[in-house]
């Protein structure tokens, strides 16, 4: 277990998350007035965008509060053997980080946003009260379960509790999982259904609460190129239903699955 203290998130993450796209020259397509059209695309590209950001915000945010975690434990930690575990989990998270990079570039890249002389202002985001209380909650890593069988061709590679303080127990959270296999089942039937045989991972994150229902719910670190099967597999999530929630505050899980004919 990590140890854990008071951390809140920092605004520069954002930066960290866009830097690659705001620092590079783009060249701005310059109309003196948008057509209906025209103004229908550029808005859906900014909520896009918005989407996005706030999308890849969210995961440095979580990344960079494990970082801490791990740095701590592995500067105090009087054991050898949890200092080296530290050090592992720091390089598995900076590896997370680059795969959170690599998404956020891809989809801040794209064609420019059309101006017509109009100045904009940019302003912080409000502070949004539920992300900072768990933020402050510190969190720490622990193992729901690993090298199981969810489904005819989901497997569980490694489940966690990723963050936040809340505390449940193990075999409620594998139930609640458990639940929602059979739709996470046609989910890949249909994807199969469009033509790919190949077996691919992903994290499905989500947030339970004290009513013990999913919120949250994201997909991420995904190998799928397929928007519908990533769709399919949230809305699977968002059906999660715990018998009952975390005790003391929120918790955040992070499945990873690996969806594909099993040997």
């Amino acid at each position: 277990m990590l140890a854990h203290g008071p951390m809140r998130p920092t605004p520069a993450l954002l930066v960290l998350a866009t830097a690659a796209a705001l620092t590079a020259p783009t060249p701005r397509a310059h109309a003196q007035e948008l057509s209906v059209q025209e103004r229908a695309a550029a808005v859906r590209r900014v909520r896009d965008l918005a989407a996005c950001v706030e999308r890849n915000h969210q995961q440095l945010q979580r990344l960079l509060r494990l970082v801490d975690q791990a740095e701590t434990q592995r500067d105090h930690a009087g054991d050898a053997s949890a200092r080296r575990d530290a050090q592992r989990a720091i390089e598995a998270l900076v590896t997370r980080a680059e795969d959170v990079r690599t998404r956020a570039r891809e989809c801040l890249g794209g064609a420019a946003l059309p101006t017509v002389g109009t100045q904009v202002v940019e302003r912080p985001p409000p502070p949004d009260a539920a992300a900072d209380a768990v933020a402050q909650s510190g969190g720490s890593i622990h193992e729901i379960e690993r090298d199981a069988r969810l489904g005819s061709n989901i497997h569980v590679e490694r489940a966690q509790q990723v963050d936040g303080q809340g505390r449940v127990d193990s075999s409620v959270i594998r139930a609640a999982v458990r639940a929602i296999g059979p739709r996470l089942d046609r989910c890949y039937e249909r994807y199969l259904d469009r033509g790919s045989v190949q077996a691919r991972r992903l994290d499905l994150v989500f947030t339970l609460s004290g009513s013990g229902r999913a919120s949250s719910v994201q997909v991420e670190r995904s190998g799928f190129s397929d928007a519908t099967f990533e769709r399919c597999v949230r809305a699977a999530g968002q059906r999660i239903r715990a018998s009952r929630g975390p005790a003391g505050g929120a918790a955040i899980f992070s499945y990873t699955l690996r969806f594909g004919r099993q040997p």
